[in-house]
């Protein structure tokens, strides 16, 4: 801490630059007219330094600029003719820019601009999904797992060889569970997502969550005055079973208000399981575990912003979702003896009826303090989540020639019952001055949880309360959070650090237990990123961070779930929070070859893990804080488009891991593991309007905390094609073609060797048609929402 304090002084104090200028001022156009979202491009010794966009009023300001530097500004808009000026700065400067309209008129012609399929950043990389057909027609829960420098296993995303992230959209964390995440990420189609964000080494401004970073998707806002739309329909095709996804969005801008609405229908049926395997010294038994769901999503969002004035614009936003996913678990438990003979055969049959759904609101306000870019804002944020399920349960035991054991027959029924409300309140302020860019805030956030569990023992006449297995349970969780952060430019390099503190108060009490727990505890996350750019083609950037992992709210409740009449979940309500630090040395060169070395160190990690014991087939499967783990490793990446017909993206990390287990009971593990992918667009004609796409990963054996993992891997194809004057694009994706991106680890506790494999059955088809309406759309505005970290721990 002392070492990161004084970098902060050094930088901010100790500066080269004697003084510092800026230079502000307006476009408009022959009729005094503002030009909203004119482009001004700065360039210094021939080479771009900043480039900005004109806000509504047709305003814009630049800083930090350098006493005598020559400057040559190039101002563009659409409609207009470009506009050079050359300065050479001795004070602050006010600038009065008009454009001339063109002279020529375009008819039946639409100038398109093409971003980076890929952008490598000091802090983040982003991913212009635009750029790529293979996503086009895919929800962006499937988009995930096919951009370059992420991985999807299972419901969790992560970097590969680093670590899970923490997922935002338009700046907001999404706090559900990982699958009712994974079903919200389902009901977002990738067609109305501009970009995603890979942000490794995030700000003091961001919440402290997320191993190994954060990952932000930001949707498309209409910035053009009119209305603009589209509308999708695709056909899914999972395993044997036909599904549907149908979305509409619409967007109107009157230059004061910018509306919008989008809802989406998903309804598919799919097969998914997983294999359980116990090695006992005299005997063993394997469980499979295969579910056969329909899921129905609806989802519903809408929103307005408005313009107070030039300086202030408020908005709010609603959005209704509503999950089912029911269906039926089959579950065959084999045990078999020393000589690998069967001895007995246990078959679990349970129904599920889930039923979910969430309502949120949120409102901000946003505000100019000055002309020099002082800015305030102020979010508010509430959602409610409530969810109700239903489950029977009949486990019977069947003999070697496949005889029910008499009296072996147990029944179960249950109903669950969780709610959950958050409140969040989050202010900012951004306030440049001549030596830093400072940025500081807080937040505020509020967590009630309500959780009910009712078993019942089915007899052939009565239903019988099992109070050992029931449980009802409180949890409340109140945090504060501060933080500063300041950056600045000098010269070719550029330096950021920031410290956030987060004061966290945490009740949890069991009625039926009669148990409670509570916690209060303050931690600091500190951040640090220092980039030097040597010139055109090089930059070097070297950043420090540090995060944490909470626990979900199902993990701190100690509810009692059966797997089987051997087996059961518990939740821990002792559950701790995870820290993560992360180190990160970065190269980049012409934004083509990327390479890092990075460390990764993990204390009071948590993991679910499985205790078995040798003088009984019962187990219990809970989460613990048990491991303190460290990696290390390099990172290459390379971005491929000298042919113009094809772009392509390649990353290869190795990386080295130590897990060593606090509990006696659980090995600890080390070993080495490698990640290599290849994201692959081509293009069929000149104008690109035909293209295919393949995507390929292939993941090593790795070590994660004390689990060894087998290797598995993924193939995608992608076909798309655009029509009729880019109003309407057909798409064909089929994924995990071979049906191999089921993941699979071994663990040993209690000398008994345990082995996990998900049967995840990924493979499917789609089939979308996309017709968009009205105006075309402009790029994304971006806007950072409240940041409801407790969201993802639903």
């Amino acid at each position: 801490m002392r070492k990161i304090v004084a970098l902060w002084l050094f930088v901010f104090f100790c500066s080269d630059l004697c003084a510092q200028l800026s230079v502000k001022g307006t476009v408009s156009g022959d009729t005094n007219t503002p030009v909203a979202a004119a482009t001004i491009e700065f360039y210094s010794s021939g080479r771009p330094v900043r480039n900005i966009i004109a806000d509504g009023s047709g305003a814009f300001n630049i800083d930090q600029l350098k006493p005598g530097e020559k400057y040559l500004l190039q101002v563009s808009a659409v409609g207009y003719r470009d506009q050079a000026l050359a300065l050479q700065l001795l004070n602050d400067t006010v600038l009065h820019i008009r454009l001339t309209p063109n002279s020529t008129l375009l008819k039946d012609v639409v100038i398109t601009g093409k971003a980076r399929l890929i952008e490598v950043k000091p802090d983040k990389t982003v991913v212009n999904l635009a750029e790529n057909p293979a996503v086009v027609s895919n929800s962006i829960a499937e988009t995930l797992g096919k951009i370059p420098g992420l991985q999807m296993n299972g419901d969790r995303v992560s970097i590969p060889g680093k670590g899970e992230v923490q997922l935002m959209q338009d700046g907001r964390l999404l706090q559900l569970s990982q699958k009712d995440l994974l079903n919200y990420l389902k009901s977002i189609p990738a067609g109305n997502v501009s970009k995603v964000e890979i942000i490794t080494s995030p700000s003091a401004a961001y919440d402290a969550s997320g191993n190994a970073g954060l990952i932000n998707i930001i949707t498309k806002r209409n910035k053009q005055q009119g209305y603009n739309g589209s509308i999708q329909a695709g056909y899914k095709q999972y395993q044997q079973y036909p599904g549907l996804d149908v979305t509409g969005n619409v967007n109107y801008n009157s230059g004061k208000w910018n509306l919008y609405a989008n809802a989406n229908l998903f309804r598919i049926r799919h097969r998914y399981g997983f294999r359980w395997e116990e090695y006992y010294p005299d005997r063993s038994w394997i469980m499979s575990d295969t579910g056969d769901y329909k899921q129905h999503n609806l989802v519903l969002n809408a929103g307005a912003d408005y313009q107070l004035s030039k300086k202030s614009q408020i908005g709010f936003s609603v959005g209704f979702s509503r999950y089912f996913e029911g269906g039926a678990d089959y579950v065959r438990n084999h045990f078999y003896n020393g000589g690998g003979q069967t001895d007995s055969v246990l078959t679990t049959y349970a129904t599920y009826v889930p039923l979910a759904r969430s309502q949120s609101y949120n409102l901000y306000y946003k505000t100019k303090l000055d002309t020099t870019g002082k800015t305030l804002s102020v979010d508010g944020s509430f959602l409610t989540f409530y969810r109700t399920d239903e489950s029977d349960v009949t486990a019977r035991t069947f003999t070697p020639e496949g005889e029910p054991v008499e009296s072996s027959t147990a029944r179960f029924y249950n109903n669950t019952l969780q709610n959950i409300n958050i409140y969040a309140v989050k202010t900012d302020m951004e306030f440049p001055t001549r030596f830093a860019k400072l940025q500081w805030g807080g937040k505020v956030n509020f967590i009630e949880t309500y959780n009910n569990m009712r078993y019942y023992r089915l007899t052939d006449a009565d239903k019988i309360y099992d109070g050992q297995l029931s449980n009802e349970y409180k949890y409340t969780e109140n945090t504060q959070a501060l933080y500063l952060n300041g950056s600045r430019e000098a010269g070719s390099w550029t330096f950021q650090a920031g410290l956030r503190g987060e004061l966290t108060q945490t009740s949890g009490y069991s009625y039926i237990r009669q148990q409670g727990n509570k916690n209060n505890y303050v931690k600091l996350f500190p951040n640090a990123l220092v980039n030097f750019r040597k010139d055109d083609q090089n930059s070097f950037a070297l950043s420090y961070n540090k995060r944490v992992r909470r626990p979900t709210f199902w993990n701190l409740n100690p509810y009692i779930s059966l797997l089987t009449a051997y087996s059961y979940y518990e939740g821990n309500p002792f559950l701790q929070p995870e820290y993560n630090s992360n180190f990160q040395l970065q190269h980049n060169y012409k934004n083509k070859l990327t390479s890092s070395f990075f460390v990764a160190l993990t204390n009071n990690g948590f993991d679910d893990i499985t205790i078995a014991h040798v003088d009984t087939n019962f187990v219990m499967r809970t989460p613990k804080n048990f491991v303190n783990s460290s990696r290390f490793g390099i990172s290459e990446t390379y971005n491929f488009s000298a042919i113009p017909w094809w772009e392509s993206n390649t990353l290869f990390n190795i990386y080295y891991t130590s897990g060593h287990s606090k509990l006696d009971y659980v090995e600890g593990r080390k070993g080495w593991g490698a990640y290599f992918s290849s994201s692959n667009n081509f293009y069929l004609n000149s104008s690109k309007t035909l293209s295919t796409a393949v995507n390929f990963w292939y993941q090593f054996r790795e070590v994660t905390l004390v689990n060894q993992s087998d290797a598995y891997y993924n193939l995608d194809l992608g076909f798309n094609a655009v029509l009729w004057r880019d109003k309407l694009s057909l798409n064909a994706n089929l994924q995990d073609v071979f049906g191999t991106s089921g993941a699979s680890y071994t663990t040993v506790v209690n000398g008994i060797r345990q082995k996990y494999a998900n049967l995840q059955l990924n493979r499917n088809f789609s089939l979308t048609l996309i017709f968009k309406f009205g105006k075309k759309d402009l790029p994304a505005t971006e806007r950072v929402n409240s940041n409801q970290e407790e969201r993802e721990r639903i």
